[in-house]
């Protein structure tokens, strides 16, 4: 009777740890109630703890966490994002709302995608003399303003104007562009590895411009005429944006 029970509660370990939600097997676990759509439907609702489906519109009812392998995303109520999980980069698409990030590993790029189906891809550095992390915000307003903040540590953009380094209390806007995508084509376009680099401007978090003191060089958002070998462009001062 021991060995039955005991081979018993073997096979109830081994079925719960196989059917347990996996957050790095290549995808995605997500944590609170979780409202998914597809194909502009709800597909579902998500409570607790449960792995989410790659490239399917995730809706946080109240704030709702997300974790993958190196990168967790903490969103506050309504935000609306996707993730998809590609070997090399974690697509990350916010259609609406803020979300925040923790980045603890630098193995994998990180795509931002736009509500107009353009997109940045950013390298993640990590402060030699501080924990390896960056962290930061995502935040995308009615318009589809997209505002990607650093609050530590330092990414690298792949932008339309070139690359541009954004570090710590500094923010890159990509802008919007004309002729919007609807919410399917852009989840398309990251299913599909499409979409146009996005053109940005590089500004000090919560300023107008770059200046005011804020730490960390800034590139210049436009080429100057002169070339200059031993100035790197992410160490000039950036000029103030036009309202």
């Amino acid at each position: 009777m021991k060995k039955i029970m005991k081979k018993a509660a073997a096979l109830a370990a081994v079925i719960s740890l196989a059917t347990a939600p996996m957050a790095f097997a290549g995808g995605s676990v997500g944590y609170g109630d979780i409202s998914v759509y597809k194909n502009e439907t709800l597909a579902g609702k998500l409570s607790g703890q449960n792995p989410v489906e790659d490239g399917a519109l995730l809706v946080c009812d109240g704030k709702c966490m997300l974790k993958s392998e190196g990168i967790s995303l903490v969103a506050k109520d309504q935000s609306k994002m996707a993730v998809t999980n590609d070997d090399s980069t974690f697509n990350l698409y916010v259609q609406e709302g803020s979300v925040d990030y923790v980045i603890t590993s630098n193995a994998r790029k990180i795509a931002f995608y736009t509500p107009q189906g353009t997109y940045t891809v950013a390298e993640v550095v990590f402060n030699a003399d501080s924990n390896p992390v960056v962290k930061g915000s995502v935040v995308v307003d009615a318009s589809g303003k997209t505002e990607i903040s650093v609050t530590e540590g330092r990414m690298v953009f792949a932008t339309a104007d070139g690359m541009k380094t954004v570090d710590a209390d500094h923010k890159i806007v990509l802008a919007v562009a004309p002729g919007s995508q609807d919410g399917d084509s852009t989840l398309g376009l990251i299913l599909l590895g499409g979409g146009a680099l996005a053109t940005a401007l590089l500004i000090a978090n919560d300023s107008g411009d770059s200046g005011g003191g804020a730490p960390g060089p800034a590139p210049t958002p436009t080429p100057t005429p002169t070339p200059s070998p031993t100035v790197k462009k992410t160490k000039t001062t950036t000029a103030s944006p036009s309202s």
